[in-house]
């Protein structure tokens, strides 16, 4: 049996799907990765469609599609 990989990017989905909408701040916390790092991989699955982006003031929100 082949092992699962999964890259930041589908950690990132599937927080964002559990849920249901965070800030990139929260999402770096619980991911243990850096805030910009959340950020630049917010931007690109937007650019795909895959979730939503929303600035609120000084908080970037990523919202599910779901």
């Amino acid at each position: 049996m082949c092992p699962i990989i999964q890259t930041e990017a589908d950690s990132l989905i599937s927080l964002v799907d559990n849920k249901g909408k965070i800030t990139a701040k929260e999402a770096a916390k619980i991911l243990g990765m850096n805030e910009r790092r959340v950020e630049e991989w917010a931007d690109f699955l937007e650019k795909q469609g895959i979730l939503n982006l929303k600035l609120n003031f000084f908080n970037l929100k990523l919202i599910s599609k779901k």
